[in-house]
């Protein structure tokens, strides 16, 4: 995962014209473990998209120890019409 990191500087680089989340439906995996970004932080992100939001007691890196609970969450995501 880290080789694939890069600097938050390259997140506020390019500035979007619109939301996508305001006409396609979102999901979120909120983790509430996460000393990261913190789980109140991803509930909020979450609630104001408003996602499809599933929550498990995991750190931040719930793809690495609960994969099984975040391919639940994306085959949703791609089923869900």
């Amino acid at each position: 995962m880290a080789a694939e990191q890069r600097p938050i500087a390259a997140a506020f680089a390019a500035s979007a014209t619109a939301a996508a989340w305001h006409t396609i439906p979102s999901w979120a995996l909120v983790a509430r473990q996460d000393e990261a970004l913190g789980a109140p932080v991803e509930r909020f992100e979450a609630r104001r998209a408003p996602s499809h939001t599933v929550e498990i007691n995991s750190s931040h890196v719930a793809m690495i120890s609960h994969p099984g609970a975040v391919t639940r969450l994306m085959e949703d995501a791609t089923t869900t019409p």
